[in-house]
């Protein structure tokens, strides 16, 4: 778990057959600085409890209040900004994810990891792996909606996508990066070879190229929560070489080319890396792991689901600024069905109902494609039910006359929508 990554070590691996070219050694004045860095750090994550105490002041200082999420690179009130940072693999999936969140109020930071592996519903797919979902359709978007949905309605601000070929440009512009290496990392040659790329230990300075491996590395075998520590490990280095001018490292993100820039706009991006460095030297930042539960998934490596009671722990500890107030009440949960089999038809209205506070309980398609009407089925014939289903349907733009009692008990969702011909995307 980040935050736990200088308790104890990786066992050593076996021995390597074919030459191991070995790691530069660490400079004096290297170690002096990674001294100094241990020193002020760190806000670890032992477990939730300590989650809840470390953040509970953070809790009490921010105000409650909408963030609305922007693109257009312009500076936003004062207060909390969350951004999904996903390293892009060559498949156009997310190999790592992360959420950071920097508040210019109190002056505290977030670094939240989050499995690849982890199995979410995403509105119109279906269930999907989180770093799956990077590569659909519209993918950066999906990804921020589905993490807000994991975290109860969080306000996800912006995406920040990468390719691991970008990670290190952006290292090799800061000159490297200094970091806490927790395993030696090997690489197969295509003769059969082993190499070791960088030897395991504290203080190691790292080059481009180098920091992108080891923020994606894991063993053949190992956990998928394994890694998750190296990204951070990264994280805090780029957070450390940035520099504090946030003109500088703005025109530094947009030297990194479009493919790279980020829906924050390079300024509010660049504002937000400034805020979370200054909040790392001030021993103000909170990382951790999503709060997960693991699944057996029947193959060589598991897959995982949230934990939602301790995700809402969290959330409320440290993400409440970014909480709108549409959210802060319990949720209703809406399950979605394509009528009338328009492509990407649940998508949009999944992104409607979500923006009107309610949580999204699944999609797929309706037995048949021929409904005219839609249909907002509630399952009871009490007021409360009715006043629920009449807020879906407005959620949705549609007639309240869409609104219908199915006697048919269930426990998937609150509201059944069945979109018809009626719906507008």
């Amino acid at each position: 778990m980040p935050g736990k990554r200088r308790r104890g070590r990786s066992p050593q691996p076996s021995v390597i057959q074919g030459p191991v070219i070995g790691a530069p050694t660490k400079t004096r004045r290297e170690l002096r600085a990674e001294r100094r860095r241990q020193k002020r750090r760190r806000l670890g994550a032992v477990g939730i409890a300590g989650v809840v105490v470390s953040a509970l002041v953070v809790a009490a200082a921010v105000g409650f209040g909408v963030k609305q999420a922007t693109s257009n690179g312009h500076k936003r009130p004062a207060g909390q900004t969350t951004l999904l940072l996903s390293i892009a693999g060559t498949d156009g999936t997310a190999t790592e994810t992360a959420l950071l969140a920097h508040d210019d109020r109190t002056h505290h930071g977030v670094e939240l990891f989050m499995p690849g592996r982890l199995l979410t519903q995403v509105c119109g797919f279906g269930s999907q792996q989180l770093g799956q979902i990077l590569a659909l359709p519209n993918g950066p978007a999906l990804s921020r909606a589905t993490v807000s949905n994991l975290l109860g309605g969080v306000t996800v601000d912006g995406s920040w996508v990468m390719t691991t070929a970008q990670l290190a440009k952006l290292v090799d512009t800061l000159g490297g990066v200094t970091v806490d290496v927790d395993t030696d990392v090997i690489q197969q040659r295509p003769d059969g070879s082993r190499v070791l790329v960088i030897g395991r230990g504290d203080g190691q300075h790292l080059s481009g190229s180098q920091a992108a491996t080891y923020a994606t590395y894991l063993h053949t075998g190992e956990d998928a929560l394994a890694n998750l520590v190296r990204l951070q490990n990264v994280i805090d280095g780029i957070e450390s070489a940035l520099p504090r001018d946030a003109g500088t490292v703005s025109k530094d993100v947009q030297a990194l080319g479009s493919s790279a820039s980020s829906t924050l706009g390079a300024d509010r991006l660049a504002d937000l890396l400034v805020g979370l460095a200054a909040d790392s030297r001030h021993n103000n930042v909170l990382p951790t792991t999503l709060p997960v539960i693991k699944i057996d998934s029947g193959g060589p490596l598991p897959s995982y689901r949230v934990d939602s009671q301790q995700i809402m722990t969290f959330v409320n500890a440290n993400l409440a600024a970014s909480l709108p107030a549409s959210a802060r009440i319990a949720r209703k949960s809406v399950f979605i069905q394509n009528g009338i089999g328009t492509p990407g038809l649940a998508a949009s209205a999944c992104d409607k109902l979500l923006k009107a506070g309610f949580a999204f309980a699944g999609s797929g398609n309706a037995q048949t494609f021929s409904n005219k009407p839609s249909l907002v089925l509630v399952f009871d014939h009490s007021v409360a039910s009715a006043r629920v289903g009449d807020s879906v349907a407005r959620a949705l733009g549609l007639p309240v006359g869409d609104v219908r009692v199915q006697d048919l008990g269930q426990n998937v969702a609150d509201v059944f929508v069945i979109l018809g011909k009626d719906y507008k995307p």
